[in-house]
């Protein structure tokens, strides 16, 4: 199994936090953000993007999230 690291800060990331880069960034993208650099880049913070993964796994909206049926699982890190 391969270990995903943030191109920058060299964090483990998630498959929530690839999903994200992925939904923001580039559906085809093989490297990735994490949340702390991806926020910075879009000049806002982990909780409006957690807050966003949240939306997405509630909704099911998009494929790259699975659908939440009540309470959110602990998070990834």
């Amino acid at each position: 199994m391969t270990r995903h690291t943030c191109m920058r800060c060299g964090a483990g990331l998630c498959g929530d936090e690839i999903a994200l880069y992925k939904k923001l960034v580039f559906r085809g993208a093989e490297e990735y953000l994490c949340l702390d650099c991806l926020a910075a880049d879009c000049s806002t913070t982990r909780e409006k993007l957690e807050t966003l993964i949240a939306y997405y796994h509630r909704t099911g909206i998009c494929t790259l999230f699975a659908k939440w049926e009540s309470e959110p699982p602990a998070g990834c890190r």
